[in-house]
């Protein structure tokens, strides 16, 4: 039976479909821009490339990415050394021309997708080429050149829609049985077996954030969300577990002078007016050296599309720096998708795209939403599910959505705790209105009047 090449040549005359400008484009744009790899690494592999020298080119890229090696002109040309093709077609010369031909990263998903196009147009031909030469041979019967077209037929579906996800149950219920085994050895030795959030009630709860869950954590604006977060991500950190924090609204010395806050017992005031007491500086520095050796990653560019946290996302956890994902918050965050009409849509994509990063990565993916100001409304001034802003797909998406209460901001002086009214100064609720595999509820605990400092609602003198 003819193979691929083969069938090439057999029909060398034709003109193939081929994107050659672009393939020298992406090529040139991966070795410049340091995120441009990440955005096409699923889409393309080395075969997609037309050009011989192009192919060998994108498979020494790809063999350093995935060796989680940096991908730049130098890299590749120390990677290449005394690779005949490349040396054939003018060696480091070829390699840098192509970094003239950048056309920047902001299309380079749209240029790999036309590559991707072309190749599989000319997989279909190539199929069809050898189809014919069998039909043609009269030695062959019938039945059997069927049987070759519905196998080039799965060959070319294999190649558009990739591997695929799909298990025997079988694997699936053992996988099943094996985890449940790990809780149930960990469980006896103590051992806590989800991401800890930072609030021991709330663990309780959850049993921790697990790999694949998306969280929504939603609250109307100075409820304290951010703090929330960053009392999260701190606490994984403080287990070991890298956090990657995309902050669109603060930046990062803000986000970096909470988490100091967070961790020593300073005035807040006086930190901000650059009037500490010499025992005050003693102990911020003491917090430094205590936050600045933690796995924490602040990406605070103030406007970026999931796509873009997707791609970082993946490339921190080929590094094996992202363990956690949080984003702050939703509503400010864009989709990149040019037929979407309205907000809600956008959301939508959004919340999707949050749940799929969470499952591909598998490491929990915690996102604060901005509610509408329904609960405003209300007497008791308490959220509900219902507030979350174009909620149906938040809803949906989400394995756990948590809602941030703190009737003092209201001056609402009392709250039901026990079937009793207690004083609510310095107690905040995160009511866990959805869980997908557990149990809602409310989660209580008490912060000091700035939000910096977290404590358990039934040990006060003990922070987190």
């Amino acid at each position: 039976m003819m193979n691929t090449r083969q069938a090439l040549n057999s029909i060398e005359e034709q003109v193939l479909p081929r994107a050659v400008e672009l393939e020298k484009a992406i090529l040139g744009t991966i070795m410049v821009e340091p995120d441009a790899l990440a955005r096409v690494f699923s889409i393309l592999n080395p075969d997609c490339f037309y050009v011989p020298v192009n192919r060998e080119i994108y498979n020494e890229i790809t063999r350093l990415y995935s060796s989680s090696k940096p991908v730049d002109l130098l890299t590749v040309a120390e990677g290449m050394t005394g690779n005949e093709v490349l040396n054939n077609n003018g060696g480091v010369h070829y390699l840098a021309g192509l970094t003239n031909l950048v056309a920047g990263v902001t299309n380079i998903v749209e240029h790999a997708r036309i590559v991707k196009q072309r190749y599989l147009a000319r997989e279909v031909i190539t199929a069809c080429e050898r189809l014919k030469q069998v039909a043609r041979d009269t030695t062959i019967d019938v039945a059997e050149v069927v049987e070759r077209f519905n196998g080039e037929l799965d060959r070319v579906n294999a190649i558009v829609v990739g591997e695929g996800g799909m298990k025997h149950v079988g694997s699936i219920v053992a996988g099943a049985l094996r985890a449940y085994e790990t809780r149930e050895e960990n469980r006896k030795k103590g051992i806590f077996t989800g991401v800890p959030s930072g609030f021991v009630e709330l663990d309780e709860l959850t049993n921790g954030w697990q790999g694949g869950q998306f969280i929504v954590i939603g609250a109307r604006p100075a409820m304290g969300k951010t703090a929330v977060a960053l009392q999260m991500l701190k606490t994984a950190a403080k287990h070991g577990v890298p956090a990657c924090m995309y902050s669109l609204e603060m930046s990062d010395v803000s986000l970096a002078n909470r988490l100091l806050l967070s961790e020593c017992d300073i005035s807040v005031e006086r930190f901000r007016g650059g009037e500490l007491s010499e025992d005050e500086v003693l102990k911020m520095h003491r917090a430094a050296g205590v936050i600045e050796k933690l796995p924490v990653y602040i990406d605070d560019k103030p406007s970026v599309t999931i796509n873009y946290i997707r791609n970082h996302a993946r490339l921190m956890r080929k590094r094996g720096k992202c363990g956690l994902i949080v984003v702050d918050y939703l509503q400010l965050t864009g989709s990149q998708v040019d037929n979407i009409r309205n907000r809600e849509q956008e959301v939508s994509n959004i919340s999707r795209t949050a749940k799929i990063i969470a499952k591909e990565l598998n490491v929990p993916f915690i996102m604060l939403s901005q509610l509408n100001r329904e609960a405003e409304k209300r007497p008791d001034k308490k959220p509900m599910l219902a507030d979350l802003r174009e909620s149906g797909s938040i809803e949906q998406d989400a394995d756990i959505i948590c809602l941030l209460y703190r009737p003092e901001y209201y001056k609402i002086n009392e709250i039901e705790y026990d079937n009793k009214s207690i004083p609510s100064a310095g107690i905040g609720v995160l009511i866990v209105a959805k869980q997908r595999d557990g149990k809602t509820g409310y989660v209580f605990f008490r912060h000091n009047k700035a939000m910096t400092r977290f404590f358990p609602f039934r040990d006060e003198q003990r922070p987190f």
